[in-house]
């Protein structure tokens, strides 16, 4: 199928305005492997200069920019898996939001429009590249490409995490807004734009990157490819493209009757997204599960098999969003209720007594009194993928493939290597894939992956997990598309899915 080529929103006159990149219409093939196709910029608010120079500053915005709604995504993924919420007198919203209690307007909600403003500007590298002075040679050249289109598909992944079956919006370049496509068709298009990126850091080989990327990301930096290759690039667009593989694997099963997973049935999803998501991980160097350590209390400088959002407390910089805030962050009793706290290293190692009063205490009944403190200062960087993520990707991949035993030595590696904790058995699916999520769910608490929410969602556990409010349980996961889209469409707002 072809990748989603992006325009202009015209019919959105402040996004046009400010600058922002959006899908538009194209052809979107039926069954068939997935390619991508290479689409101009159309409406950049300035040109990328044409010079080695000025594309590494387009390429330092574009990493700086990606960073931009990290939190306000963490915050949504985190509540909707009932992990922790923010409990403040002055956004009492917050908390009915995040956790299902009240339905999230649709104006200001985020993960949005920053994520298109970011597919622009990569957009713009990719336009601006054949004409730099002095040229690239073509592997510099083909490892820019590749750079840039894995970090077209990270934001659109952000935008696809949060939307989910509401589908992300595709415009024609016209005055009329285009299709929003399904989830289905939405994460084929991701999986082609990081196979197309992989071929083009692998076409590069292993050359050192002819661009500087930031810290957060010096796991990758090294060489372009292959991902088989520690220090490649290549090696995190692989890592994206199992958990982007993972993601597609279910989203086409919910979009087919009768193969849906249920609460107690593993429904049928895609065996060719799942073999293909996890060749994928094993192929790439981040994934290492004999690596898989204890975390070290208050930061995750112990994972150098690990990509992250770099922030900092300098002039001009970003704070780390979560430890500006965290104070108000109150941690669940439904998340310590999955957990050993007695135990488990990862418990000890990221949490402690929470030293605040809580500010809404008609909600008392649900707050545990602990606090999350592994990210210790305004420099801690918030994690994108790692080792441990990726075995756990693995065991959900297993799991769907109805491999219980892999699935299980996979969660097992974790929890023993990184929990400290004995191995779980299991014989059968439920058994497994709740096993599974409570191994995701200590691990992965305020990551950048959201993959405890989109796992309940897989699994069609929304209304099974997310049990906190009892009849008044809205069982919320998702982010309703924001207020101008469905302006610009005359609020219409329906998907095209093929």
């Amino acid at each position: 199928m072809a990748m989603l080529p992006l325009g202009p929103r015209t019919t959105r006159r402040r996004l046009v305005e400010r600058g922002m990149a959006v899908l538009s219409a194209a052809m979107i093939g039926v069954g068939g492997a997935c390619t991508d196709s290479n689409v101009p910029f159309f409406t950049a608010p300035t040109a990328v200069p044409n010079s080695p120079a000025g594309i590494q500053n387009a390429v330092t915005g574009l990493f700086a920019f990606s960073r931009n709604d990290i939190g306000q995504y963490i915050q949504y993924m985190g509540g909707f898996a009932r992990d922790a919420v923010q409990m403040t007198n002055g956004n009492p919203e917050f908390l009915t939001w995040y956790t299902g209690l009240g339905t999230i307007p649709a104006g200001g909600d985020g993960v949005w429009d920053n994520e298109y403003r970011d597919v622009a500007a990569a957009l713009a590298i990719l336009t601006t590249l054949p004409t730099t002075t002095p040229a690239y040679t073509s592997p510099q050249a083909a490892a820019i490409v590749g750079i840039a289109q894995t970090m077209e598909a990270l934001n659109l992944m952000l935008v696809a995490e949060t939307r989910d079956t509401l589908g992300i919006p595709v415009h024609a370049n016209g005055a009329v807004p285009g299709p929003a496509y399904c989830n289905k068709d939405v994460w084929k298009s991701i999986v082609a734009l990081l196979d197309s990126g992989n071929a083009s850091l692998n076409a590069a080989g292993s050359i050192p990157l002819p661009v500087k990327l930031p810290p957060g990301f010096s796991s990758v930096s090294a060489a372009a490819g292959p991902s088989t290759t520690p220090g490649s690039f290549a090696a995190f667009n692989r890592a994206l493209a199992g958990k982007a593989g993972l993601e597609l694997a279910y989203a086409i099963a919910r979009n087919s009757a009768g193969t849906h997973p249920t609460p107690t049935t593993p429904g049928s999803p895609d065996v060719g997204a799942l073999t293909r998501a996890d060749s994928a991980i094993a192929a790439s160097a981040l994934y290492n599960p004999s690596a898989l350590t204890p975390p070290v209390p208050g930061n995750f400088p112990e994972d150098a098999s690990g990509v992250y959002w770099d922030f900092s407390g300098q002039s001009g910089d970003q704070t780390n969003p979560i430890d500006q805030f965290i104070g108000f962050f109150t941690v669940l009793k439904t998340f310590v209720a999955d957990v050993d706290t007695l135990d488990d290293l990862r418990w000890k190692g990221k949490f402690g007594p929470n030293p605040y009063q809580i500010e809404l205490p008609t909600y008392n009944y649900i707050a545990s009194g602990d606090l999350f403190l592994f990210y210790s200062t305004t420099n801690s960087p918030i994690s994108i993928i790692r080792n441990e993520g990726l075995t756990l990707l693995r065991a959900q991949i297993q799991l769907g493939l109805g491999n219980l035993s892999n699935s299980l030595t996979y969660l097992n590696d974790v929890r023993t290597n990184v929990g400290g904790l004995s191995p779980v058995t299991g014989s059968d699916y439920v058994t497994v894939r709740d096993l599974l999520l409570k191994e995701q769910r200590v691990s992965l608490i305020f990551e950048g992956s959201g993959d405890r929410t989109i796992s309940l969602r897989m699994y069609h556990l929304e209304a099974v997990a997310d049990t906190t409010w009892g009849s008044k349980d809205l069982h919320t996961t998702v982010v309703p598309v924001e207020a101008q889209e469905l302006e610009g469409r005359n609020g219409s707002y329906t998907l095209t899915c093929q």
